[in-house]
């Protein structure tokens, strides 16, 4: 058993290096499809940089709230359902906090998902907004 450990944190190490030039492509993907959103939803500039910078926008408009739904769609985030799909939604969380420990991580998201709202724009923007505010307190 102990050699399974073993063997499972050797390939984490060794994938690492590969992970982190990965890593910073996806990281560069994902701003390209937000810059994407933006656009596409005609979201006001001052708007935008509280988006990007994962800020809450007060009172926030139709379009800000479809915003997290369009980035989850454009990256396949989303299931069939309609609902985030936590294990795609990890890899790319671990690329966004990468601070943050993955079972923590994986935790928080699971918690978020249960997260109610009839409409989808709501709803991720409701999950995005309690993964959000459960990394920084």
């Amino acid at each position: 058993m102990k050699l399974i450990y073993l063997l499972v944190v050797f390939l984490i190490f060794a994938l690492s290096e590969l992970v982190a030039g990965q890593s910073a492509a996806e990281l560069a993907a994902y701003k390209q499809i937000q810059q994407a959103c933006i656009k596409e939803l005609n979201i006001a500039a001052s708007d935008a940089n509280l988006l990007t910078t994962d800020k809450e926008v007060a009172n926030p408009s139709e379009s800000v709230k479809c915003y997290h739904s369009c980035v989850y769609k454009k990256l396949g985030l989303l299931g069939d359902d309609g609902k985030p799909n936590t294990d795609k939604i990890v890899k790319l969380a671990q690329i966004r906090f990468s601070s943050l420990p993955v079972d923590k991580l994986k935790s928080l998201l699971t918690s978020c998902g249960t997260t109610k709202s009839a409409a989808t724009c709501d709803y991720v923007y409701n999950y995005e907004k309690c993964v959000v505010k459960g990394i920084r307190p």
